[in-house]
């Protein structure tokens, strides 16, 4: 039989110990900043996706037909229905605050499926709340223990105001996105030239890619190209979120980028990605979509971010702390004692097995409680202790997990 390559990599267990640690420490993150953490369905109505321009490629997709007819296809994005599920809630909370940890789907060649978790405020416009979202983001990759990373902070608006004066088409505009993401200088002015646009227009266009770096550098050139009173509102609206986490004591992880571009069309203010050393894309993506509820009827303000988990869970260099696995050895008139013993461990989060004494498979290296009539043993490699009763031993346990605690 011919070998296929699977369609996901399986994550063997130490991977998967790093990703579930992420996990558990960005849902605790995410918790303490009062998220409630919801599910979407896998399978969506493909309409769901189409009906939003400017979003996922139709041809990323992944599509089926069910059996009456209807086209569905595996989530390519968590934010659409999750905006859709807010805006469904019969107590519709303002703000609203949901988190997620969902599996993504593309038909792209090179992964089929990857994990994000991130959360999503309704309800909000103001740098207060962007300014929160962002330190969401930098606190979450410290508790992670993710080294050398920066946010990048740009506005989808000001390039948009900008791209609204040139009027160029679809094709155009996607070229003029790629040079300018890509910081393409060279490309840029000979490719607007050829398009007849207004030489004023140009100089401030080829600029857009080289407003990055220090934060008053950036702002300050900015002010030059400013042509429309929102381009003016915008600027000053990033620099009050700037100067929010300068109070939030995290400016040494951000950078400005008014270069930035995200092909979700549907942010419509600050957007923001992080990056790791080492790492050639983004860990992390986010920003304001203030219009994409009103395709579900509503107009409620937003802003969100997701981390890629399997990204992060490979930035790791250490594997989160394991929980030794004990093994409980029974001789077998002693055999219901042992079950009841294994289970109270468990109670204090303990890995126990359980074998019948002289089984096959032990490992003679591993921790091991031994229960035999009137007694048990514990014994590692270090050490051997003997307890009368079993009350002894799991208050022995107790005290082992205390003194860890204070140390």
């Amino acid at each position: 039989m011919r070998n296929k390559q699977l369609l996901h990599s399986m994550f063997y267990p130490e991977q998967f110990a790093k990703k579930r640690h992420v996990i558990h420490k960005l849902t605790d993150r995410f918790a303490k900043f009062g998220y409630q953490q919801v599910e979407t369905p896998v399978f969506e109505n493909y309409d769901l996706y189409n009906d939003v321009q400017g979003t996922v490629n139709t041809t990323d997709m992944l599509k089926l037909i069910d059996p009456s007819g209807e086209v569905l296809v595996l989530r390519p994005d968590a934010t659409i229905p999750i905006t859709r599920h807010y805006t469904n809630l019969q107590n519709l909370e303002t703000p609203g605050r949901l988190s997620y940890v969902l599996d993504i789907f593309r038909s792209t060649a090179e992964e089929r499926s990857r994990t994000q978790a991130g959360v999503e405020l309704f309800g909000e416009r103001t740098p207060e709340a962007d300014a929160e979202l962002i330190a969401l983001a930098v606190t979450s990759l410290n508790e992670i223990k993710i080294p050398s990373f920066k946010i990048e902070i740009g506005h989808a608006t000001f390039y948009k105001e900008l791209l609204h004066e040139a009027n160029l088409n679809a094709i155009q505009q996607k070229q003029l996105d790629q040079y300018i993401q890509s910081k393409n200088i060279s490309e840029i002015v000979p490719f607007l030239k050829e398009l007849n646009l207004d030489p004023d227009l140009i100089k401030k266009l080829r600029k857009i890619p080289m407003l990055y770096g220090d934060t008053s550098m950036v702002i300050k050139e900015a002010e030059n190209i400013i042509s429309t009173d929102r381009m003016r509102e915008e600027l000053d609206y990033l620099s009050d979120v700037y100067q929010l986490l300068q109070d939030y004591h995290i400016e040494s992880y951000i950078s400005i980028n008014l270069g930035l571009i995200n092909h979700m069309n549907y942010y419509s203010g600050i957007i923001f990605q992080g990056f790791a050393e080492g790492l050639g894309q983004p860990i992390m993506m986010g920003g304001r979509y203030d219009y994409l509820t009103h395709t579900f009827q509503q107009q409620t303000p937003a802003i969100g971010f997701a981390f890629e988990v399997d990204l992060l869970a490979n930035l790791l260099y250490e594997m989160p702390e394991k929980t030794e696995v004990i093994e409980l050895l029974y001789e077998s008139a002693e055999r219901e004692r042992a079950f009841i013993l294994a289970e109270q461990l468990r109670v204090f989060n303990k890995k126990i097995i359980t074998r019948a004494a002289g089984e096959s498979g032990s490992d003679l290296k591993a921790p091991n409680i031994f229960v035999k009539s009137k007694k048990s043993i514990y014994s590692n490699q270090k050490e051997q202790r003997e307890f009368k009763t079993d009350q002894e031993l799991l208050e022995w346990f107790l005290r082992k997990d205390v003194e860890k605690c204070n140390l």
